[in-house]
């Protein structure tokens, strides 16, 4: 730290202490301390928000964590200085030198000796940094984190670094002192074998050979009590060695060390289930963690196997442990731990004796206390080659504990992601997703072999490729005829009832009961935010439609989507975006739909919907809108954009969860939110799928005639109008729309949207060939504009006359209105317009042979168009641009213009127009 930076000093070492410019700081709050004490053992490490709530708050961190931690962090800077934290992005980092936090001093020391060479050195640089520690490391701080994740390594480096030092001790020929001391560390440390070899080593080093052999015999006997085991193979080593050297010949056989007691091999392993199919990649990378045949004393393999419920996770550990079992002589254990099921989870203490019961301990051998348990556990499994399943854990909290130290395989399966045990514990996760479909069909084969090629795959997709929905569904199709099988599928296509045909017979093949196991896993508004999930219409989602949903802040919806990713019950897509299994969405739908909430979460997502479009439109569609929106609902935050490219990408992201939305909103009757809904993405959807446009601007049509509003009407039958109007055989009914759409407004006396519709009118009787009353209509229309002053609309009407006089062969006055015309878009800045505009002047100018003034428009129109991420637009003026390069002779650059168009129309799937004709460009390409 520099300039004026105060000093400030951590120690955990012992009591908890803080000093500022070597004056001691009172922290008082014990959340303020827990809180400094995780940034202190990670400074300069910035450690996550989230990672912040497990460590202080464990299982229980605040609804609101992000300011509450924020608080925290304010407090804390007042105390010790602005200086001492840093934010970073969704973390906190502490700035103190290393030296300054006696916990890290104290790792860095030991670091430090171990490295010098001469023993004297390294011996006074151990001694100094054991003499940090003043007592019981975190005895003032409260977070169990400290005490179960950060304490053990630290005590165990503290007790290395004390053997290390009574070595050198040793080896200096420093005996006697150091009796006192070690015994004194066998009794606080009872179970510590390497403690009790020196102490021995020292009884015979100082001439006490009877005392070193009592000893021995002592801690064998408190061992063999208290652990049910016999001491480790070097405590055995050096009782043998002291015998070899004892030169008594009365010596007896009851002197020597205690027989073993008879091994007992397990096989425990459930049988394997002959139907399994695929995952022959997952199998072959189970295999790359098996340690090397002639590898001595490998560490243990932790395989997590993870993944929704009813993904086949147990099927594959149990396939796996049979296919290596043989690598493990000293046998295979198999637990249950029903981390997910109808009641509670396994307790460590129960899993324990379970696994020490099936290595032959008998009860009144194994402690009461969980973590003699533990420790036992190892003993009895050290230098044995086992295997372990530890099947359905709820966490990494339930598995660590029954974890053996070296030598074994461990296979656990979770629905939970196990992250801890995979940063802690080293442990290798493979996550289980859906089958290929070529495996789904083949398992369902396996099981209803007679099924019809076509139903198999139409089965397999209704699963959704999940291994135990498949099982379960080729079961009910097995031995049914093709019609049976057909009414089954439709069935499956219900969402009301799809989970009642996911019935294997008992709950651990009944998909609802799967689902609601995990279901009842999560706590408070993770549970709240899944039952909203299924008030969804859609399986994948962005986030900040899932905040107005739940009515919550991004940064907290983000956190407890986590979470419900951590159990799978939805997947990360990356780039803001969740996706949840159809059959999970099926169960969390009927959650939803219990939910005395569910009017209110609906009304918050139509809302946002609802103004995020309209600000989408503004910014990507400069023709405006006639529509006054009421304030958003309570508790959302509509989203905004920085530019039309960010509203293009919002559009692509969203187009069919809009339309999804827009049929819910719909079909619950919120008649209001469906027509603003469908106005906000007409203009989107009119270059991309019209069909879709039809079927939701109909919807908007029967939604407004239940609204008491001319406006919508009026504005559906004016869009209905231009949907028609887009193809030539349906221009007599778009009339009929529009003359609907005039009629209300001047019924309203809404002059200027009556203005509106007569320009449109204009337009369809022009494409019909009537020229003169298309010319008529447009003059009426530009009237009333002219007398209201709406530039906006003499704009339109004037790029539409112009269109008309060209067509007419009034090219003069086509030339006059699209020049005026691009005039008032210039001043009101619609680019949209201007570009359009500026395409039908390229196309006036051809036709009066002036080529360049031709190009140019239609250049800058292009530029228009792809500015503004319209690109159906974009490609109608290529079209135009290659038939006026053509038109003077500059093929190449014609077909290249034509080829970009294409090659925009196959992106967007445009549909077949007058203006844009996929098969119309492939014409022009392959003309020579």
């Amino acid at each position: 730290m520099g300039g004026g930076a105060r000093q400030v000093e951590v120690r955990l070492l012992g009591p908890f202490g803080v000093f500022v410019d070597g004056t001691e700081a009172r922290v008082s709050a014990p959340r303020l301390r827990d809180l400094l004490g995780v940034l202190a053992l990670s400074t300069g490490e910035p450690v996550p928000i989230e990672a912040i709530g497990h460590r202080v708050w464990s299982e229980q961190p605040p609804d609101r964590l992000r300011p509450t931690v924020q608080t925290c962090v304010s407090r804390l800077r007042t105390l010790l200085g602005p200086e001492v934290i840093r934010a970073h992005p969704e973390a906190y980092a502490l700035t103190l030198p290393r030296e300054n936090i006696d916990v890290l001093r104290f790792t860095d020391e030991l670091e430090r000796a171990h490295r010098l060479p001469v023993p004297a050195d390294e011996r006074k640089a151990t001694a100094a940094a054991l003499d940090l520690w003043t007592g019981t490391p975190f005895s003032d701080l409260t977070a169990d984190w400290f005490t179960t994740a950060a304490l053990p390594g630290l005590v165990e480096r503290y007790l290395a670094a004390r053997e290390r030092r009574i070595d050198l001790d040793i080896a200096g020929g420093v005996l006697e002192p150091l009796l006192v001391e070690v015994h004194d560390l066998t009794a606080q440390y009872p179970f510590r074998e390497p403690l009790w070899e020196r102490l021995i080593r020292l009884l015979d080093l100082t001439g006490r050979h009877a005392e070193a052999l009592a000893c021995y015999d002592d801690v064998r006997r408190l061992i063999a009590d208290e652990l049910g085991v016999d001491p480790g193979a070097e405590l055995r080593a050096l009782y043998a060695e002291l015998l070899a050297a004892d030169a008594q010949p009365d010596s007896t056989p009851d002197s020597g060390p205690s027989t073993d007691p008879p091994v007992v091999v397990p096989r425990q392993l459930p049988a394997e289930n002959s139907r399994v199919t695929g995952r022959e990649d997952e199998l072959k990378e189970l295999n790359e963690l098996l340690p090397a045949p002639d590898e001595k004393d490998p560490a243990t393999v932790i395989a997590a196997i993870c993944g929704i419920g009813g993904a086949g996770k147990t099927s594959l550990a149990i396939r796996w442990a049979h296919r290596v079992r043989h690598l493990f002589p000293d046998g295979d254990l198999y637990l249950n731990l029903r981390g997910f099921g109808p009641g509670d989870a396994m307790p460590t203490t129960a899993a324990l004796r379970l696994l020490l019961g099936g290595l032959g301990l008998r009860a009144e051998r194994i402690p009461s206390d969980e973590a003699a348990q533990s420790a036992l556990l190892r003993s009895t499994l050290h230098g044995r080659r086992m295997l372990l399943l530890l099947d359905n854990a709820r966490d990494a909290e339930q598995i660590r504990p029954l974890l053996p130290a070296r030598g074994c395989l461990v296979i656990a399966t979770s629905r939970d992601r196990l992250r801890s045990l995979v940063v802690r514990d080293g442990a290798h996760r493979i996550t289980l997703g859906e089958l290929p479909p070529v495996e789904s069909e083949r398992l369902i084969r396996s099981i209803a072999p007679d099924t019809q090629t076509d139903h198999v795959s139409e089965l397999a997709r209704s699963c959704r490729h999940l291994p135990l929905a498949l099982a379960i569904i080729a079961e009910h199709a097995a031995g049914r005829t093709s019609q049976q099988v057909a009414e089954l599928l439709a069935q499956l296509h219900t969402e009301q009832s799809v989970l009642d045909t996911f019935d294997g017979g008992d709950e651990a093949t009944d998909l609802r009961a799967i689902f609601s196991w995990s279901h009842r896993a999560l706590q408070g508004a993770t549970a709240r935010l899944y039952e909203h999930l299924g008030l969804l219409p859609v399986s994948d989602f962005a986030v900040p439609a899932v905040a107005a949903l739940l009515g919550a802040t991004v940064t907290d919806t983000c956190r407890l989507l986590a979470r419900l990713a951590d159990l799978h019950l939805v997947e990360d897509l990356g780039n803001g975006r969740f996706e949840m299994h159809d059959l999970v969405r099926a169960h969390a739908a009927e959650m939803g739909r219990l939910r005395p909430d569910r009017a209110e979460a609906l009304e918050r997502l139509f809302s946002w919907y609802t103004h995020t479009g309209y600000n989408a439109r503004l910014l990507r569609d400069d023709r405006g809108s006639d529509r006054k929106l009421p304030p958003p609902a309570a508790g959302i935050t509509p989203q905004q954009f920085p530019d039309a490219a960010a509203v293009v990408q919002w559009y692509d992201d969203e187009r069919q969860t809009l339309a999804a939305v827009i049929r819910l909103a719909h079909a619950t009757g919120h008649d209001r939110h469906t027509y603003e809904l469908v106005e906000s993405c007409e203009g989107d959807l009119s270059g991309r799928d019209l069909d879709l446009l039809t079927e939701l601007l109909l919807l908007a049509q029967d939604s407004c005639t239940r609204l008491d509003d001319p406006l919508p009407e009026a504005f559906i039958n004016n869009t209905l109008g231009l949907r028609y109007m887009d193809q030539r055989d349906d221009c007599e009914r778009a009339i009929v729309h529009f003359e609907r759409s005039v009629e209300i407004f001047r019924a309203a006396g809404l002059d200027l949207q009556a203005s509106r519709g007569l320009g449109n009118l204009s337009v369809s009787h022009d494409m019909l060939g009537r020229t003169h009353q298309a010319i008529d209509l447009a003059h009426q229309a530009l009237a009333i504009k002219r007398r209201l002053g709406d530039e906006r609309g003499q704009a339109n009407t004037l790029g539409n006359m112009a269109a008309m006089y060209h067509a007419a062969g009034r090219l003069d006055e086509a030339a006059e209105a699209a020049g005026e015309a691009i005039r008032y878009y210039r001043t009101i800045q619609s680019h949209r317009g201007e570009g359009s505009v500026l395409d039908t002047l390229a196309g006036i100018e051809r036709s009066r042979g002036r080529y360049d003034e031709a190009l140019s428009c239609h250049l800058e129109s292009v530029r228009l168009h792809r500015d503004l991420g319209f690109p159906w637009g974009e490609a109608v003026v290529l079209t135009n641009l290659g038939h006026t390069y053509h038109a003077v002779g500059r093929i190449a650059e014609a077909k290249a213009a034509w080829q970009e168009a294409l090659i925009i129309c196959d992106r967007i799937h445009a549909p077949r127009s007058e203006d844009l004709d996929r098969e119309q460009l492939v014409a022009l390409l392959s003309q020579d």
